[in-house]
């Protein structure tokens, strides 16, 4: 593909909003696209381009939808780090001829009622807005603002969340926060949007506190490949220690082609693609430290 055919993102991301929602609903799939241009159509962010185009579905269509996907050419992102795996809540596609990716969610971190049901309530309260030229299913705004938050507060150390998730503070009228309130029950997200709803002022309102779950606690402290490397060789058995740090040290050509997809196979590109995981992996190893420390105490 030339320059001169080449999408700009924002059209990329847009355009497979709308092809996703037609291969869906070609095959009378309900599909749903959160966070991205939606929440920025909502006045819940600010304009910025989205790398990709992040749809739900139900969990038992989500293999059905991957296969769909990929009839028309879009491929599935290596994955090779199975502390990340093992709590997997999305598939991620790529196509060689678009640049933004699919990621494909049959759950939201954060979100602990059962899948099924958690996509029950969402799609009960869903709206539409025009993508493309294409009228797609959206959350609700209380439900968008669920989603924008647990997507930040599961990365607060970074700096673009911290931007993004004040942004969001000022944008939740307190006229939404009942509402946010009674979803987030609903949706047993609680426990993860506590920080949100302390800052929206209705924490203190009568409803059952649930406690973080594992995963939760996982995803806020295991954001990086080196991080879960580091948490895996603390959470394993003795016996399994070398084994992950093995893994850790010379990881798969699958692993390796997760950061690049065009790796060199030959034994120069090889090298070069270690030698530039190491460097990063000392680099991150005092923050992933640090990060796993804060979590444990928290």
């Amino acid at each position: 593909m030339d320059a001169a055919e080449t999408l700009h993102q924002d059209e990329a991301v847009l355009l497979a909003t709308a092809l996703v929602d037609y291969v869906a609903a070609s095959a009378d799939l309900q599909v749903m696209f959160i966070k991205g241009p939606a929440a920025t159509m909502m006045g819940l962010r600010e304009n910025h381009v989205s790398a990709d185009v992040d749809v739900l579905v139900r969990p038992e269509d989500l293999d059905r939808i991957v296969e769909l996907l990929g009839a028309r050419g879009w491929l599935e992102r290596p994955s090779g780090v199975s502390v990340v795996r093992r709590y997997s809540h999305s598939r991620t596609l790529y196509h060689p001829q678009w640049n933004c990716d699919i990621d494909v969610h049959d759950r939201f971190p954060g979100i602990e009622a059962t899948p099924g049901r958690a996509f029950d309530t969402l799609w009960l309260g869903r709206q539409y807005l025009v993508m493309a030229a294409k009228s797609v299913a959206v959350p609700s705004v209380p439900a968008a603002v669920i989603f924008q938050a647990l997507h930040s507060l599961r990365a607060m150390d970074e700096i673009r969340h911290q931007r993004e998730y004040s942004g969001l503070l000022e944008r939740v009228d307190s006229s939404m926060h009942q509402d946010v309130l009674d979803l987030a029950v609903e949706l047993k997200a609680t426990a993860a949007l506590q920080p949100l709803l302390d800052d929206l002022g209705v924490a203190a309102l009568p409803f059952r506190h649930d406690s973080v779950s594992e995963e939760w606690r996982h995803r806020t402290s295991v954001q990086g490949t080196g991080t879960a490397y580091l948490a895996a060789l603390m959470e394993s058995p003795w016996r399994a220690k070398p084994r992950v740090l093995t893994r850790a040290i010379f990881p798969s050509r699958a692993t390796l082609r997760e950061r690049n997809l065009q790796l060199d196979n030959s034994v120069t590109g090889l090298l070069r693609a270690h030698l530039a995981r190491w460097r990063r992996g000392v680099a991150g190893l005092p923050a992933a430290a640090r990060k796993i420390r804060d979590s444990s105490r928290g």
